[in-house]
């Protein structure tokens, strides 16, 4: 079972850096970046292809972290990840983006996370809740499904800086 979890750790290194996209102005991580799980408690089940991490779990990649009651990785029989599911509140941080939910599933083959329980995420100040979202971590791109209710989105504009084009610095002949 202890050599299966370095297997799996060993696995994860590999594989993490796609899971989550980078900021675009943070520097690109190398494969050898480690992962640090830290957890309560820790099992493996090398016949049927899953380790489980239970009780207080948070696992790190350079400026991404997650904290999850409990995270399953699911293998394939050639012993890399199908995918990893987080369950019971599930926070992930990068940067000044932080999603939280109540699950979080990353389906290798498809490449995309479904958040799932409640999600909210955070840019800043700006929020949007919905019943379901979908990041396409490759792609840097998101997906929010309101479901019974509509997503609702709280989004605060940026400033313009004297000097930068954008939609304040055109038509100024139509100001007041």
């Amino acid at each position: 079972m202890r050599k299966m979890a370095v297997f799996v750790l060993v696995i994860l290194l590999s594989h993490w850096g796609g899971a989550m996209a980078q900021q675009k102005d943070a520097p690109k991580k190398s494969s050898k970046t480690p992962i640090v799980i830290t957890a309560k408690e820790m099992e493996a089940n090398a016949k049927v292809g899953w380790v489980l991490f239970k009780g207080a779990v948070k696992a790190v990649r350079d400026h991404l972290v997650l904290y999850a009651d409990r995270v399953k990785i699911f293998l394939t029989k050639d012993n890399k990840i199908k995918r990893i599911l987080a369950q019971g509140n599930v926070k992930v941080e990068q940067g000044k983006r932080v999603i939280m939910s109540q699950e979080a599933e990353y389906r290798m083959k498809e490449g995309v996370i479904e958040f799932r329980g409640h999600p909210k995420a955070w840019e800043g100040e700006n929020l949007v809740v919905g019943e379901k979202m979908l990041y396409y971590p490759k792609e840097d791109r998101s997906v929010v499904i309101g479901g019974k209710d509509r997503v609702n989105a709280i989004i605060y504009p940026k400033e313009e800086r004297k000097g930068e084009t954008g939609s304040q610095g055109i038509g100024k002949e139509f100001q007041r």
